[in-house]
């Protein structure tokens, strides 16, 4: 049985409705109940739930908890710094957790970043301003468009 692969909404099935035992018939039931999440909810609807839902180590489930229990904010008040530190914990919890291992947790940040200039998020300026404890503003032309105004709102602002 070979691991990963799977999708944001079969995790999101799994984490909701199933154990993580390794059998063929869970990973069936699982793509089925994926199938079924994805007729009832939108891809954002899916990803809020999944944000919600997923382990950021700590003890913190849920972006929520982990903006709170690890900066002490609500999601809607971190800034780039931290959502792009957040976005890399999920990956390994334990290796990534902040107040176990903030040098590990860095550089997944810096991981995070890099892809996120990559992939035409953020220009590398704006990853190097952030990485020396500047701000860039999630309006940002540069940050995703309507992606990044999509994040804030799976981050608890509204729509």
């Amino acid at each position: 049985f070979v691991e990963g692969g799977s999708t944001i909404t079969q995790q999101l099935a799994k984490n909701l409705w199933f154990t993580q035992e390794k059998r063929l018939t869970r990973k069936a039931a699982e793509l089925f109940m994926a199938l079924e999440l994805e007729n009832v909810c939108t891809k954002r609807e899916i990803l809020e739930l999944y944000v919600n839902s997923i382990y950021f180590g700590s003890g913190y489930t849920g972006v929520g908890q982990a903006a709170e229990g690890y900066y002490g904010v609500p999601p809607q008040e971190l800034d780039m710094a931290g959502c792009a530190m957040l976005a890399g914990i999920p990956n390994a919890p334990s290796a990534y957790a902040l107040d176990e291992n903030p040098g590990l947790a860095s550089q997944r940040q810096r991981q995070v970043l890099r892809q996120m200039v990559r992939r035409h998020y953020l220009t590398q300026r704006q990853s190097d301003v952030i990485l020396l404890g500047g701000n860039v503003p999630f309006s940002s032309p540069a940050a995703a468009g309507p992606r990044c105004r999509a994040g804030k709102r799976v981050l608890g602002s509204p729509a």
